[in-house]
């Protein structure tokens, strides 16, 4: 099997309009979703939602997320596959889509 990142992208107002009972909902399914995968869940961890981005050789850094982004990267999993075509499979069940979100299904290169 191979790994794949699942990148998980937030409507940055979904948390926003949340109770905090709506928020422990929202991580149950994350929780119930993780254990549904069984074998095939690696890791994962959210993110927080300040960043910084450093660029160039000169490496500048700027603050971030961006204000003009309506998507913030909220998190990632790792997950075990035998294909990219699996992977993206076992994603559709990512609760984040219930949000209005989305997930990037990328091939972890092995080095």
């Amino acid at each position: 099997m191979n790994k794949y990142m699942l990148l998980l992208f937030d409507r940055e107002e979904a948390f926003n309009e949340m109770s905090p009972e709506d928020m422990q909902k929202e991580i149950g399914l994350h929780m119930s979703w993780i254990e549904n995968l069984g074998d095939h869940y690696d890791s994962g961890e959210p993110l927080l939602p300040e960043a910084k981005t450093i660029t160039g050789k000169n490496k500048v850094v700027t603050d971030g997320p961006f204000i003009e982004s309506k998507e913030l990267l909220g998190g990632f999993y790792i997950i075990n596959a035998n294909s990219l075509e699996e992977a993206t499979e076992l994603a559709k069940g990512c609760p984040t889509l219930g949000l209005g979100g989305s997930v990037e299904v990328r091939e972890v290169m092995k080095m």
